[in-house]
């Protein structure tokens, strides 16, 4: 075969072939995905003064940072990023559109992960309800184990269930949330603990650490002066997610008394005690006990929560930063101790960023608003019926900037669905902050540079998404329920949302940084480029040769 080839080729050939490793690096003991919810780029860099040496300075300091790294889709939320980062695809391929939708296959609204075929492990309800059913790719963690006869142990850890149950896809060993009810680690039938939570995680719940962090006052990490957050933000703070008021210190044995444990995702708590799950999962489960790579999916949650009850510019935020930090030097001193840095391959990104409070922004005259998605139905069903003359109910849900229409219903009475959808985008064209609607099928022939044509394209599932897509105006945001006055959302296009931190650290990663564009979806392809094994059947990422080096 070879001797078929000139010359200048066949030298070209050799060169390139000797550069190659005659079999694949030893692999790192443990892997670990950090996902911080709803971490934006900058918050690597706005509190660092005040950052310790062993956080994320140590990431920066020692690891490869991906400093350009952008969601490549709409919308983003949480559901959809930490399917994105695990899979390699976007919503479009995988199946994860949004936390919640009306769902045509369904026939009614869903949650994401809801899966009403399994029973709840280690409380009651249906809190434990859940499963990766709804994912429609593999992830990076399912190749894994089928790269070498499931030998890989693979657990998802977070405390929203989503959060643990999309990375750690179809295939783990574990996945464990939070219960509030309870103030416990549970799972679903779905997974191997179907009999009962193991004895490790019982034993772990026995010793109420939910109780202890909520025992005290939420007071400030340091008595400096927080001088990175707003002075008098206060007035912008009151997010509707749950009844805390802003400012410091925060009466959390009072607070728990109200609202039960779910008190513990809005404060940086949370973060610990999944931090403190996590570390007891390794130790039981052994995982990076020998030779065969394992998987820990960690997510920290509390920053989102947070992030939505006081937004990006409170001191809770801050406050809640400088405390993972201090969790993050935890982690990774964790790891020197037990595996050392050179046998363990960490990533952390986000799942999505955040938006400026819009009533702040007006208050700096700068354009904002919020448009008020959750009121939108009635309208929308009364322009049809105004345009065609005709009386019913034509539109099932306005969520995530996209409508559902009934198709059913349209048809009997005589309207044409495309006719119905050309009606909305012209309404809600002429709607305040909307940048601009379309059809889906509109949306589909629209060409690659009109502005974020392929972000929404990218975002459409066709058995699954909305009729009608709408974009809204940079700084306005369709979350009307929980950020009329203040806090913060997010969901959009818009860099404030899709630029996210991307930092590489341990198992022969070089030190470094980049400029260059990467996506979300990159960090799958990457990672199977460097443990020599398939990436996630529907990636469509490429691999960030930059950290291969």
């Amino acid at each position: 075969m070879n001797r078929l080839l000139p010359l200048p080729a066949l030298l070209l050939f050799a060169s390139f072939t000797a550069t190659l490793p005659a079999q694949a690096p030893a692999p790192p003991r443990l892997i670990i995905g950090i996902a911080v919810d709803q971490m934006r780029y900058d918050f690597l860099y706005r509190y660092s003064e005040k950052y310790g040496p062993g956080g994320f300075k140590r990431l920066l300091r020692e690891g490869f940072s991906c400093e350009n790294t952008h969601f490549n889709y709409v919308p983003t939320y949480t559901g959809p990023g930490h399917a994105a980062i695990y899979t390699g695809a976007p919503p479009a391929i995988n199946g994860v559109i949004a936390n919640e939708w009306w769902d045509p296959e369904w026939g009614k609204h869903r949650y994401v992960t809801t899966d009403t075929m399994v029973k709840t492990v280690g409380g009651e309800g249906r809190v434990g309800q859940h499963s990766p059913r709804v994912l429609l790719s593999t992830t990076i963690t399912d190749e894994l184990r089928l790269s070498n006869n499931f030998k890989s142990k693979v657990v998802g850890i977070c405390l929203k269930d989503r959060g643990s149950i999309l990375p750690a896809g179809h295939i783990p060993n574990a996945c464990y949330w939070f219960d509030d009810k309870g103030g416990n680690w549970i799972t679903s039938t779905y997974y191997p603990d179907s009999l009962g939570l193991p004895q490790w995680v019982q034993d772990f719940n026995a010793r109420r650490l939910a109780d202890q962090y909520t025992a005290t006052p939420w007071t400030r990490l340091l008595t400096q002066p927080y001088d990175e957050s707003f002075a008098g933000w206060d007035r912008y703070d009151d997010g509707k997610y749950i009844g805390m008021p802003g400012g410091f210190p925060h009466d959390l044995p009072a607070l728990k008394k109200k609202f039960g444990y779910t008190v513990l995702r809005f404060t940086p708590f949370g973060n610990s005690l999944t931090l403190d799950f996590a570390l007891e999962a390794i130790e039981k489960m052994e995982l990076g006990a020998d030779a065969v790579p394992d998987f820990l999916c960690l997510s920290f949650s509390a920053t989102d929560y947070i992030g939505h009850q006081w937004g990006i510019h409170a001191e809770e935020t801050q406050d809640a930063y400088l405390r993972l930090d201090a969790d993050l030097a935890r982690l990774f001193n964790y790891l020197d101790q037990k595996f050392g840095k050179n046998n363990v391959l960490v990533f952390l990104t986000s799942d999505h960023g955040g938006a400026e409070t819009p009533v702040h922004l007006e208050d700096l005259e700068v354009p904002a608003g919020v448009y008020a998605e959750s009121k939108a139905e009635m309208p929308l069903n009364e322009a049809i019926q105004a345009e065609f003359g005709k009386k019913g109910d034509f539109v099932f849900e306005a969520s995530n900037q996209q409508v559902w229409l009934d198709h059913v219903s349209l048809r009997d009475a005589g309207i044409e669905s495309e006719d119905a959808a050309q009606v909305l985008v012209k309404y809600l064209r002429a709607q305040p902050g909307v940048y601009d609607a379309w059809s889906r099928r509109d949306l589909m022939a629209l060409p690659d540079d009109y502005p974020y044509a392929p972000e929404h394209r990218r975002g459409i599932h066709p058995r699954r998404s909305g009729d009608v897509i709408f974009n809204l105006e940079p700084a306005w945001h369709a979350d009307d329920k929980t950020f009329s006055q203040g806090g913060t959302t997010h969901g959009s296009p818009y860099s404030y949302d899709t630029h996210v931190p991307l930092v590489w650290y341990g198992w022969r990663v070089p030190s470094g940084a980049s400029f260059a564009p990467v996506s979300v979806t990159d960090i799958a392809p990457t990672l199977a480029a460097m443990l020599r094994i398939m990436e996630p059947n529907g990636s469509t990422g490429k691999v960030i040769e930059a950290v291969l080096r």
